[in-house]
C-alpha cells in the first residue's frame, strides 16, 4: 500500500484510529494533483482503501482525491524512462508493443534479480506452432527443472500477447527483459524502485537460424515454419534432416534423405569437427571477408581483401603464395583456401569440410586427400567426379610421409590417423608451415612399444597407475598426445588440446588444434639463414625456449623418443638442442652461487 507521493504510510498508520487521517491523506491527495505530481497506480488504490477504512461521511473525500489524481498525466521524461510512477507501467507496455508487432524471429527473455525471493531466475517466451496454430511458449526456468506451458496467441493478436507477457513483466524481483527480434533488439534494466531504462538496438551478430543454398535466400515459408517449429532441430555445420547428394554419395544419407543408423556416430563426429573448424581464427575471419563481399560487391576493396586472404591471414613469410604457386589466387572466383586431408580413408571429412566451406560459409577452397587404400583414394575421385567436383577435389594414394602436396595446404586436418600416420601428417604441416592444423589421434602404440619391458616400479610416483592395464593405456595416450603438443609449441604453434565430441560416440574423442603464430615462420627462415651464413647458434624466442624446456622435461622423465621429434629433426633439433644446454648450465649456476652464499 505504499504511495510514491510519499502520503500512503501517514494513511495507513492514522486510518485505524480515526477518519480525520483519511480526510488528510486525501487531501495531500488533491494538494500534490494539483501541483503535477504524479503517482502510480498503487497509490490510487492504497488512498481508496484507507478511505474504505474511515468511516461513513468520509468515501466522499478519498474518491475525489482518486479522481484528482487519475487526471495527472505524468512527465514524457518519466514515462520514457519507464518510472513505475507513471501509472501503466511504461516499460512493460513498451516490450508488450514490441513483442505483438515483430516480424519473423522474436525470443524474450527475462530474468530475476540476482537476490530475488522468486522461485524461478530464467523465463523466456518465444512463439510456435502447434498442431497448426501459433502459440506462446513460456518456459521457466528454476534451479532444479524446466517448466513449459503454451498459450493460445493468434498471428496479430495482441490482446492475446499482452494476456500472456502482463503478468510476467508484473512479477517483483525483475532484473532485466531482453526482447531479441530480427528487427532489432530492446533491452530493459529493472532498478531497484522499478524503473525500467530501455535501450534499442540493431540485431546483434548471432549464428543464422536458416542457411539456404549459396547464393540463394530460401524459402521464406519454409524459414517461418522452421522458426516457429516446436521442437528445435540442432543448429549442426551439415543439417542431418536435409538430403544432399554429396551426403547420400558418401552413404552418410539414404535415399530419402535419412542418416544412416550404421552412420550416426560418423556423422556427429563430421559435424562437431567442423563446428571446431569453423570456430578457427583462420576460417572465422575467412568467412566474415567472404561475407562483406557479398553484401557489398560494388565495393572496390572487397574483392581484394578476399582475393589477398590467403597471403595476409597467416602473417608469414612461408605462408605467402603466389598467384601461379596456389593455382586458384588468379582465378575468377578468388583465393582458394586450401585443404589437405592426411589419412582420409573413405573420405567422409573430406567431403564435409568441403561442403561446409564451400556451400555453407561461402568460402572458396580445394580439398586433397591422401592415404595408402588405393581402392578407397579411386572410389572417392569417383564420387568428386559424380558430384561435378573434379577440378577441386582430388584423392592421391600415397604413404602420408612420403606425400609432397602440389600446393601448400592452409588446412591439414587427420581425423583417426592411426598410430605413427598421426605424427606424419603433423611433421607435414609443420614442414609446410600449414597455418591451421587439427589432428584428432587414434591408436598409441609407439611409446606403448618403448615401454613395454619397463615394470612399474621404474616410475616410483605412478607405479599405482601403470599396475593396471587399461589405466596404464590411457595414461600413455595422453603421455603421447601431450609430447606432441609440447612439439607444436616448439615449432610455433598456438597449441590447445579438446574434446571434440562426446565419448558415446567414439573414445578417440581428443582433438589437437594447432594455428600457427604470426611471424613464427619467417622468424625460423632467418634464423636458419643466420646459422648458416655464421655457424653460430641463432636467437631463439622466449616462449619458444619455454616450450622447449617442458617437452624436454617430460620426454626425459619417461624416458621416451617420440615419433614426431625424429621427423621433425631438421626443424626443431637446433632448438631442442639449445634448450637442453640452457637447461644443463642452470642448475650448475644455481649451485655455484648456493656455494658462495654458504662460504
Amino acid at each position: 500500500m505504499a504511495w510514491q507521493c510519499g502520503t500512503a504510510g501517514l494513511g495507513v498508520r492514522t486510518a485505524r484510529s480515526t477518519a480525520v487521517p483519511a480526510l488528510s491523506s486525501a487531501s495531500a491527495c488533491n494538494r500534490q494533483a494539483r501541483a503535477g505530481t504524479s503517482f502510480s497506480a498503487a497509490g490510487q488504490s492504497a488512498c481508496v482503501q484507507t478511505a474504505r477504512l474511515a468511516p461513513t461521511g468520509r468515501y466522499e473525500a478519498s474518491a475525489t482525491a482518486s479522481s484528482a489524481a487519475t487526471a495527472v498525466t505524468p512527465p514524457p521524461s518519466q514515462c520514457r524512462a519507464g518510472d513505475a510512477g507513471d501509472g501503466g507501467q511504461q516499460w512493460q507496455q513498451e516490450v508488450v508493443d514490441a513483442f505483438a508487432a515483430a516480424e519473423g524471429f522474436v525470443e524474450l527473455t527475462i530474468r530475476a534479480k540476482v537476490a530475488s525471493a522468486q522461485p524461478w531466475h530464467t523465463v523466456t517466451v518465444r512463439p510456435v506452432a502447434v498442431k497448426g496454430g501459433r502459440q506462446l511458449q513460456v518456459t521457466t526456468l528454476t534451479a532444479r527443472q524446466s517448466l513449459s506451458a503454451n498459450h493460445p496467441a493468434p498471428a496479430g493478436d495482441t490482446a492475446a500477447v499482452e494476456r500472456v507477457l502482463s503478468p510476467l513483466l508484473a512479477q517483483a524481483g525483475i532484473g532485466s527483459v531482453a526482447l531479441r527480434a530480427a528487427g532489432g533488439d530492446l533491452a530493459v534494466q529493472v532498478t531497484k524502485r522499478g524503473k525500467g531504462i530501455i535501450h534499442r538496438s540493431a540485431p546483434k551478430d548471432r549464428t543464422p537460424l536458416l542457411r539456404g543454398a549459396p547464393g540463394s535466400a530460401g524459402d521464406p515459408a519454409e524459414g517461418a515454419q522452421q522458426l516457429l517449429a516446436h521442437n528445435r532441430t540442432k543448429a549442426t555445420p551439415i543439417p542431418a534432416d536435409r538430403p544432399h547428394p554429396f551426403l547420400q554419395k558418401i552413404g552418410f544419407q539414404t535415399a530419402d534423405g535419412r542418416v544412416r543408423a550404421a552412420m550416426q556416430d560418423k556423422f556427429t563426429q563430421v559435424n562437431d569437427f567442423l563446428r571446431l573448424l569453423g570456430h578457427s581464427t583462420l576460417v572465422r575471419g575467412l568467412a566474415k571477408q567472404q561475407q562483406q563481399q557479398t553484401q557489398h560487391p560494388d565495393q572496390p576493396g572487397a574483392a581484394a581483401a578476399a582475393g589477398s586472404t590467403a597471403t595476409t591471414t597467416t602473417g608469414d613469410a612461408h605462408s605467402t603464395t603466389t598467384a601461379t604457386e596456389s593455382g586458384g589466387l588468379g582465378s575468377p572466383a578468388g583465393a582458394r583456401l586450401h585443404i589437405l586431408d592426411c589419412g582420409c580413408g573413405s573420405s567422409h571429412l573430406s567431403f564435409g569440410t568441403y561442403h561446409y566451406l564451400s556451400h555453407v560459409l561461402g568460402v572458396p577452397c580445394a580439398m586433397a586427400g591422401v592415404d595408402v587404400n588405393a581402392g578407397l583414394m579411386a572410389k572417392s575421385n569417383d564420387n568428386a567426379a559424380a558430384l561435378g567436383l573434379a577440378d577441386t577435389v582430388r584423392f592421391d594414394t600415397a604413404p602420408i610421409g612420403d606425400y609432397t602436396p602440389r600446393v601448400r595446404p592452409d588446412i591439414v586436418l587427420a581425423l583417426h590417423a592411426c598410430d605413427t600416420a598421426t605424427d606424419d601428417a603433423l611433421a607435414l604441416a609443420v614442414k609446410q608451415s600449414s597455418p591451421l592444423i587439427m589432428a584428432v589421434p587414434c591408436c598409441h602404440a609407439h611409446l606403448h612399444k618403448q615401454l613395454a619391458g619397463r615394470p612399474p616400479s621404474s616410475r616410483p610416483p605412478w607405479q599405482p597407475l601403470l599396475r593396471h592395464g587399461i589405466m596404464r593405456q590411457r595414461q600413455l595416450d595422453l603421455v603421447t598426445d601431450s609430447l606432441r603438443a609440447a612439439l607444436l609449441r616448439v615449432a610455433g604453434y598456438s597449441t590447445d588440446v579438446v574434446e571434440f565430441v562426446s565419448t558415446e560416440h567414439t573414445p578417440r574423442n581428443l582433438l589437437i588444434r594447432a594455428e600457427l603464430q604470426q611471424q613464427s615462420a619467417s622468424q625460423r627462415q632467418q634464423q636458419r639463414q643466420q646459422q648458416q651464413q655464421q655457424g653460430a647458434q641463432p636467437p631463439y624466442r622466449k616462449a619458444q625456449m619455454e616450450a622447449a624446456r617442458e617437452y624436454l622435461a617430460l620426454r626425459d622423465y619417461w624416458g621416451v623418443l617420440p615419433r614426431l621429434e625424429v621427423l621433425l629433426a631438421n626443424e626443431l633439433g637446433p632448438v631442442l638442442h639449445a634448450a637442453a644446454q640452457a637447461s644443463d648450465s642452470e642448475p650448475a649456476a644455481g649451485q655455484d652461487g648456493g656455494d658462495q652464499l654458504a662460504a
